[in-house]
């Protein structure tokens, strides 16, 4: 079924790819940053670097954010099966910093033109924990001009958030306020997942936490992952409590961008399909907010590990490509990414 489904959107995405519905006119295959990847999945495993270079090619992916993956799912000792995913079973995950290493060595072994399309991050450390300010630290020493920003950092997280051993992280977390200090010193820009609302009442219960972290850190530029949107958040075929989510992340996603100038979005993961673009049909409300803010969306893969289904994945974003601005379309495909890190300088051969 997921094979299937996998085909469906692929045959969408080749037949959107020449016509604009609301132009009317062509947009030829845009080149794409994908500002979401994780190399490895919840055990640290991985495809490997040279199979995700080569699904970048086949997708024209020319260059990508990536992190490792902050905690690992926990194989208990009664466990007959090894969990792959976070969700797979009820055991827990605990944070894993070597996660940061794996991610260098695999990038520090490519040649200087393959580095050169990656952009790696720091993550593995625990967001409640004040020592992890060392760890980032530590992190720059080790790998030094090597990393451009800091994330996936998890703070809310469906599921993810009850089986994480300790404290629940938060986007306002006093442990945090050194680590957006220091992001805004060194001009490292913070993509952060941070769960919006609760999945029972649709309410945008958790929208003042990560509201007091842009208060008191004006400077630090923050990626807001998925707009908020999680797992669970389906609102296709609900009643209205589901149409009020809908509407209300729109609006207040764009009271936020008028608020906060630090404030960025990538639209990966389940917030494309449940949000923006439900039955790969975009949102008018969702395009008009792309059109009134084209320098602060940016789109990506969020694959963990397995690169299997990457170029369906990256290019399902042709559908909204295709319904844009030629100009606001290229910013959100590649441009975006450039106003938060700087673009690396390709050497002549």
């Amino acid at each position: 079924m997921k094979k299937l489904i996998s085909i469906i959107v692929l045959l969408l995405v080749i037949t959107s790819q020449g016509f604009s519905q609301e132009t009317g006119k062509t947009n030829d295959r845009l080149k794409i940053n994908d500002v979401h990847c994780h190399y490895v999945d919840f055990i640290q495993k991985t495809d490997g670097i040279d199979t995700l270079l080569k699904r970048m090619d086949s997708a024209d992916v020319e260059n990508i954010v990536l992190f490792g993956l902050s905690v690992t799912k926990l194989w208990t000792d009664f466990d007959r099966e090894q969990p792959k995913y976070y969700d797979d079973n009820d055991a827990p995950v605990y944070y894993y910093g070597f996660t940061d290493v794996i991610v260098a060595e695999a990038v520090k072994k490519l040649s200087q033109d393959q580095q050169d399309r990656i952009y790696p991050m720091i993550c593995g450390f625990n967001p409640v924990d004040k020592n992890g300010l060392d760890h980032i630290k530590r992190m720059v020493k080790m790998y030094p001009d090597f990393w451009v920003g800091i994330g996936e950092v998890f703070f809310r997280h469906d599921d993810l958030t009850r089986m994480t051993y300790g404290r629940n992280p938060t986007a306002n977390c006093v442990s945090m306020d050194s680590v957006y200090e220091y992001a805004a010193e060194k001009n490292l820009p913070i993509w952060i997942h941070s769960d919006i609302a609760d999945p029972m009442s649709k309410k945008l219960s958790f929208l003042y936490e990560m509201e007091e972290a842009l208060k008191k850190h004006p400077h630090t530029k923050m990626v807001w992952c998925h707009i908020g949107d999680t797992r669970k958040m389906e609102t296709a075929g609900l009643s209205d409590t589901g149409e009020v989510y809908r509407s209300g992340l729109a609006d207040t996603t764009r009271r936020l961008l008028n608020t906060y100038p630090c404030l960025y979005y990538d639209i990966s993961w389940v917030v494309y399909e449940q949000i923006i673009a439900p039955d790969s049909i975009p949102s008018k409300k969702w395009i008009k907010v792309f059109k009134d803010f084209p320098d602060r969306f940016m789109v990506g893969s969020d694959k963990i590990g397995d690169f299997s289904e990457y170029e369906e994945t990256i290019r399902k974003y042709d559908v909204l490509f295709n319904v844009l601005p030629k100009d606001i379309a290229q910013k959100l495909a590649y441009d975006n990414l450039f106003e938060l890190i700087k673009k690396k300088p390709k050497k002549d051969k």
